[in-house]
């Protein structure tokens, strides 16, 4: 709901984007878990949040794509009624 994923950004199997995140091929995507930035893909299994990364020199901050977690049981129980939604 109201998340954008364009230009050919690739978000593997399983994941979950949360409401209100746009990635576009230029979008940092931080993985708060490994502490690297990346374009372009959403690994397997990620929960992902819309976010913000400072600049260097901390004067100011960027949009960015943060991956907070990997889907677990929680994640599963969360987004459970989307899944028997999508049946009907």
């Amino acid at each position: 709901a109201r998340s954008e994923v364009v230009e050919g950004v690739v978000v593997e199997e399983g994941s979950v984007i949360s409401m209100g995140v746009y990635i576009g091929q230029s979008t940092r995507i931080y993985n708060r878990e490994t502490d690297e930035v990346s374009y372009g893909r959403v690994p397997a299994g990620s929960v992902v949040v819309s976010g913000n990364l400072p600049s260097g020199d901390g004067r100011y901050s960027l949009y960015c794509a943060v991956i907070v977690k990997q889907v677990d049981e929680s994640t599963r129980g969360k987004v459970g009624i989307n899944e028997l939604l999508r049946q009907i």
